[in-house]
């Protein structure tokens, strides 16, 4: 006689995270597609029922803050492998720069609309907020620290580097511009990186 042995919490949670895994990578993939997506088509999506999708999430917005913060997550993750100290000093501002601002503008164009979804509901939704903060705080404090070591070996300009972090943030963040995004659009995209280089660059040294 074959004996069934009873399922576990253990893996009943592995299979929870799996299907909300899924569910998350659904709803990226509606939004990618169609700016937009509903429980049945995540659901439809991930091969699960709608209700499964609600056992996950109490709302859309809530399905919708997993997508965003797991893609600013990713956002965070390039850029801090992107901009480090190592990088500008092999590479040089210039480059470093160029190579960022074309890296992530590739990557607003393909979650363009994933942005665009979560940034109408920014502020209806506290969670969306809370993850919008978050993501930014950890490329402040990334560029911050960036900033101050290369500052004290005189490869960045002098000043608040809280200020010039801040100030970096802001620029970057105007790539997420349909036109800085088309494919036709890199001179607009190297004068930006231009334009961010020369905010980083000591005072008196020429673009």
């Amino acid at each position: 006689m074959t004996t069934t042995l009873p399922r576990t919490s253990q893996t009943l949670t592995a299979r929870s995270r799996r299907t909300r895994t899924a569910l998350v990578a659904a709803v990226r993939s509606n939004l990618r597609v169609h700016g937009t997506f509903t429980a049945a088509s995540v659901a439809d999506r991930a091969g699960c029922s709608p209700a499964t999708f609600y056992s996950h999430f109490g709302t859309k917005d809530d399905a919708l803050t997993a997508a965003f913060d797991q893609t600013l997550t990713e956002l965070v993750d390039g850029s801090v492998q992107r901009l480090t100290v190592a990088a500008f000093d092999d590479a040089g501002i210039d480059a470093t720069v160029a190579a960022f601002v074309e890296w992530q503008a590739q990557f607003f164009r393909v979650e363009s609309l994933v942005f665009r979804a979560a940034l109408s509901r920014l502020p209806a939704h506290q969670p969306l907020r809370a993850a919008y903060r978050r993501a930014e705080e950890q490329t402040l404090t990334h560029m911050d620290a960036t900033l101050s070591t290369l500052q004290t070996a005189g490869t960045v300009r002098t000043g608040d580097t809280t200020e010039l972090a801040e100030a970096f943030m802001i620029a970057s963040q105007g790539i997420n511009n349909p036109r800085a995004l088309r494919s036709e659009a890199a001179g607009q995209r190297a004068a930006l990186a231009v334009g961010i280089s020369g905010m980083l660059k000591p005072r008196g040294i020429s673009q």
